[in-house]
């Protein structure tokens, strides 16, 4: 929990109750401001939700954190702004003229800033038993910490995915990235897809195949991982793994985004970029053996990460174009 003195920071209404893809803004709102849960009956239908509706200084604004379904109407019509994690490109309403693109983030451990903010009241307006799934999710998310830069050494590579049943060029993209670090000699790989519980491998060969990972395990892991595949999600959407890899000093690499973001990353500065998976073996073994490649793009991840991605540094974004908005 944060520790700060409320008596100095401004004012902030939080007019719905989030589900945990919102913690990220949540931490960042809570180190810049003091926040009040002021339910407003124009946003109960977002309860729950990936959705954070904040008031600060008489406007509102939305975040939407979800994968890019399309933006809420009755939010969008009555807030100031509206931001989106996955402003796709090209669906219309994502292009409207209050739609706000918004830095890549990921779920991370507030649980008791959720607790302490929502308490009982929280519990009554979504039900006790969701209250507690929701709280205990969060307290299984690996705790935010701006990571030390670093240099990461040797060749341990760590990826694992789970399976879309209606997602199968994600599914085939992150697949054919375990097939080339298996067979790759300069990479000690470790991981696969994720089994799903009805045992459907929606046409992916077994080779492929692992285990599921807690999410400490899962962070830990992949805080060690010296490349970083930054998958294809849902519809298109940004992976959490984005900006976990570049806080970790992770090399990066990555398809072109279809969502818009405020500042796009550089490829060979930030990231790299590869149009097909066809060109997985031939980058990996340039990255493994060109140290220097790998060193750059890496620092330069954390330098945009640094720069753009901290929860406070989004949250304050997203405050300042509030207030002049």
């Amino acid at each position: 929990m944060i520790q700060k003195n409320p008596a100095l920071m401004p004012k902030i209404n939080i007019l719905n109750i989030p589900n945990y893809y919102c913690s990220y803004y949540h931490l960042g709102l809570e180190q810049l401001a003091d926040l009040r849960y002021t339910p407003d009956k124009e946003f109960t239908h977002l309860n729950n939700k990936p959705f954070l509706v904040i008031e600060h200084q008489g406007k509102v604004a939305v975040i939407e954190n979800d994968d890019p379904i399309g933006v809420d109407k009755k939010s969008y019509d009555a807030c100031d702004l509206y931001f989106a994690t996955n402003k796709l490109l090209a669906r219309e309403d994502y292009n409207w003229s209050k739609v706000n693109p918004i830095y890549p983030h990921y779920s991370i451990n507030n649980c008791w800033d959720y607790l302490r903010l929502f308490g009982a009241k929280g519990a009554l307006e979504i039900g006790a038993k969701e209250f507690l799934r929701q709280w205990y999710i969060l307290y299984r998310r690996p705790d935010f910490l701006n990571m030390e830069r670093r240099s990461l050494e040797g060749n341990y590579v760590f990826f694992a995915g789970s399976i879309w049943k209606k997602e199968p060029w994600a599914n085939q993209m992150r697949a054919d990235f375990v097939q080339a670090c298996q067979s790759n000699p300069l990479i000690n790989f470790e991981g696969g897809m994720n089994p799903r519980s009805d045992g459907d491998l929606c046409g992916l060969p077994p080779s492929v195949m692992d285990k599921r990972y807690t999410p400490a395990d899962f962070a830990e892991k992949s805080s060690r991982s010296v490349i970083g595949f930054s998958n294809p999600a849902v519809l298109d959407a940004v992976s959490w793994r984005l900006a976990e890899y570049w806080n970790y000093c992770c090399f990066v690499l990555g398809f072109p985004f279809k969502i818009d973001m405020p500042t796009v990353p550089e490829h060979g500065k930030h990231m790299h970029y590869v149009q097909d998976s066809s060109e997985f073996s031939e980058v990996l073994t340039y990255v493994m053996k060109n140290p220097s490649y790998r060193e750059k793009v890496s620092q330069g991840g954390k330098d945009f990460f640094e720069a753009n991605c901290l929860p406070k540094t989004q949250a304050k974004r997203i405050l300042d174009l509030l207030e002049n908005c």
